[in-house]
């Protein structure tokens, strides 16, 4: 049946207006897209960039795509921008790893047009060119160009010549990769790169000296180089390594032990080198640690029990060494030093004397590895004496190792002055987080970007703030649990304002807090303020929002047997050098410093690596001019009664938080918290004997749960430390910097007993 004439003047009106709100759509989605249209010269800039690679396949698509912003990522081409500038490439070719890589490129290729071009694309922060047969030096001072650089994969192609050092000033840097590249000579320092999170320069040439690189690493990837000598110290102070693999080089010495017990760590590859020496019995294993290879070495004596065994939860390959008691092994003559084998007699002509000539040949071996290892103990035992009557001679000396740079200064009456050691890593300084990029200052790992929240999400998070979700309360702030939309869980702080600071001020100063991050403080990632509906220009109170670190406070550790056996010394040593470079942040990251921070050890948290935070630290301060001194003050309300004491003199509160920093050593040295003044007293007394009659006496005070897993050394540098954090004066006190230098040298003590150990086993064994 036809429709009847006012059905179709019925529908007409509403087809009509569909059409038209289908145009409209179509108009503004095109106008949103026409607002940032990508600039011309940033599309040039690509379409030289296909031309200079030799037009790959991968790069096709540019052809004929009028905005190649809008094409969509592929596993072989992805290309991302904002503001009409591209800001990702990620192009992966097809050219194998072989001879005839240069005959995919035209003989005219050069590496320095195709990085000048790139330097076209300022805003570049991804960049990616992975199987594209690049070959040539690669030109540090176009690279240097792009600033705004956090990723760089150049891998599986053919550059060759040095790692150029300008890749060392591009601050923002968070990943490195040029592996499977003809790169050859030493790698320029790294460790001004402060965000470098990954770096792989595998199978290439690089050598002979391990690369100077910073502590924030996560994945560290150096296999099949060049690189001989031992594996430096600082390795063991990356307190945020995961992934670490040094194969197939020509590495030597004994292993620092306390690498296998670095907090994040799930990998460790040491395979294909020639480290000698034996593995502590003592040596302690990550929780993390799912894979360890230390196979074709010549390591000697048994794996420790913590590597003994294969399980699901732990992948152990030790074959290819000269352990004990561990299948595939070699003999043991084969980990003997290489060198004695140029001193050893040839051996005799005829039966007679190829007896003679054999047991010779093993005299001879035994002799020559008696002599060495015995000279060395006995240098060993002879240093240990000097040093204990130069104690007892001198009780009131310091042992406290002070950094090279350091002398005493004299004073008026002709005596010395105790200088502080200077830390030995860099110290960030307002000049140089001038120079640095704001993007890498602020960079975490893992922790969301700060944000403004709104008093509905929060109260949807806290379910309205219900006494369920309250953790503790007082009358200047409330502690809530609670859980956003995305399922992540936060802690909730409310603070009361004082009444002078409007709201706009709030704002500036809420744009410094989200700045405000390091990997040992607990990061504040989001806000709300609080506006008085009366009046618009007083704000009430702030409700700050903080990740949630969920593995217990560092004293939880400390005493719930449940968990004693996760820390022993070398972990305490680690989470106190941690809390330590959280109070360095603290107090030199603004002039005046962030002081009288709540140092309590319940406020010391662990994550699931055993990193330690400081939680419910003092927040950026307000710096303001009282009678020519410098104070600092909060906008909080931190006193009850008008506020009194709410400015504080920072001279003096850097001294408090290393009185309360002494506190927490104390209670990791003992396992016990010092519950009165008297009790410090006397605990502080007890170390102070020991340290000046019998250090040996230490292992009477010491925490039982550590029996067997310290260096008397190592344990009386960290006590002496805490007698000096805990001095009665705050002038007696030590700097934050000393206090850090010397807790690295204790972890440095303490790697060189183990392997003094080690070498008293290898005597022994030899005998």
């Amino acid at each position: 049946m036809a429709p009847s004439a006012s059905s179709r003047q019925a529908t007409s009106p509403l087809l009509l207006l569909l059409l038209v709100l289908l145009c409209a759509g179509i108009a503004t989605r095109g106008a949103a897209q026409a607002t940032q249209p990508l600039a011309s010269s940033q599309a040039k800039a690509l379409l030289r960039v296909r031309r200079l690679l030799g037009y790959p396949p991968a790069l096709e698509p540019l052809r004929w795509a009028p905005d190649p912003c809008a094409l969509p990522p592929t596993p072989t081409l992805a290309v991302s921008c904002a503001g009409g500038q591209v800001t990702a490439l990620s192009v992966l070719g097809d050219r194998d790893p072989d001879a005839a890589w240069r005959a995919a490129l035209p003989a005219s290729f050069s590496s320095d047009a195709l990085f000048t071009t790139l330097a076209r694309l300022p805003a570049l922060a991804r960049l990616s060119l992975v199987r594209l047969g690049l070959w040539g030096p690669l030109p540090g001072a176009k690279l240097r160009r792009l600033q705004a650089l956090q990723q760089l994969n150049l891998s599986a192609n053919y550059l060759s010549g040095a790692v150029p050092g300008d890749l060392a000033r591009l601050y923002s840097l968070q990943s490195l990769v040029l592996s499977w590249n003809r790169l050859n000579g030493s790698v320029p320092p790294l460790s001004g790169l402060q965000f470098l999170q990954e770096l792989d320069l595998s199978h290439n040439r690089l050598g002979p000296g391990f690369p100077d690189l910073g502590e924030a690493l996560v994945r560290l990837v150096l296999a099949d180089n060049n690189l001989t000598g031992s594996i430096p110290a600082g390795v063991a102070a990356m307190g945020q390594l995961q992934y670490l693999d040094v194969s197939g080089n020509r590495l030597q010495g004994w292993i620092p032990s306390s690498i296998f017990a670095l907090p994040a760590l799930r990998h460790v590859d040491l395979s294909r080198n020639r480290l000698t020496g034996q593995l502590p019995a003592a040596t302690a294993c990550a929780a993390t640690l799912a894979f360890v290879d230390v196979s074709a070495n010549l390591l000697t004596g048994a794996p420790p029990p913590c590597m003994r065994a294969n399980s699901s939860a732990r992948t152990v390959l030790v074959a290819g060494n000269c352990f004990a008691d561990a299948r595939q092994q070699r003999p043991s003559s084969y980990c003997s030093p290489g060198a004695l084998a140029a001193v050893l007699p040839p051996p005799s002509q005829g039966d007679g004397g190829a007896g003679k000539g054999k047991r010779g040949e093993v005299g001879m071996v035994l002799a020559i590895v008696g002599s060495v290892l015995g000279g060395a103990l006995l240098i060993a035992l002879v240093m240990v004496m000097v040093l204990r009557r130069a104690r007892r001679q001198h009780p009131e000396a310091t042992v406290l190792p002070k950094s090279p740079s350091s002398t005493p200064a004299k004073k008026a009456d002709g005596s010395k002055s105790k200088a502080p050691a200077k830390a030995t890593q860099k110290i960030i300084t307002p000049v140089d987080k001038r120079h640095a990029s704001q993007a890498a200052r602020v960079n975490t790992l893992e922790v969301p970007a700060h944000r403004v929240y709104t008093l509905e999400e929060l109260q949807e998070a806290t379910n309205n703030f219900s006494s369920s979700n309250l953790i503790k309360t007082s009358p200047l702030a409330q502690h809530y649990n609670g859980q956003l939309q995305d399922g992540s869980r936060v802690l909730i702080r409310c603070l009361r304002l004082k009444q002078k600071y409007a709201p706009q001020n709030l704002i500036q100063y809420m744009d410094i807090i989200s700045k405000f991050r390091h990997r040992h403080l607990v990061s504040i990632i989001g806000h709300c303020i609080v506006i008085d509906q009366e009046n618009p220009n007083i704000a009430n109170s702030v409700y700050l929002v903080s990740e949630c670190v969920t593995n217990g406070s560092l004293r939880s550790h400390l005493t719930e047997w449940r968990k004693r056996e996760m820390l022993k010394w070398p972990q305490r040593v680690s989470a106190a050098i941690g809390v330590a470079r959280g109070v360095q942040f603290l107090h030199n990251m603004t002039a005046p410093g962030i002081v009288q921070n709540n140092m309590n050890i319940e406020n010391i948290l662990l994550d699931k690596t055993l990193t330690s935070k400081i939680n419910d630290f003092n927040l950026p301060t307000i710096s303001t001019s009282k009678n020519g001194k410098i104070f600092s003050e909060t906008p909080f309300v931190v006193y009850e009664d008008n506020d009194i004491g709410s400015a504080h003199n920072a001279e003096q509160g850097d001294k408090e938080d290393i009185y309360q920093f002494g506190l927490i050593l104390l209670e990791v040295i003992t396992g016990k918290p010092t519950d009165s003044q008297s009790g410090l007293e006397s605990l502080k007394a007890q170390l102070s004997e020991a340290l000046a009659e019998d250090p040996e006496r230490l292992k009477d005070i010491a925490d039982p749960a550590i029996n067997g897993t310290f260096a008397v050394d190592s344990l009386s540098t960290v006590a002496e430390i805490a007698i000096n954090c805990t001095a009665g004066k705050p002038s007696d006190r030590p700097s934050i910097d000393d206090v850090l230098w010397n807790l690295q040298y204790s972890m440095q003590v303490q790697d060189g007993w183990a392997s003094s150990e080690s070498l008293g086993m290898s005597v022994k064994s030899q005998a």
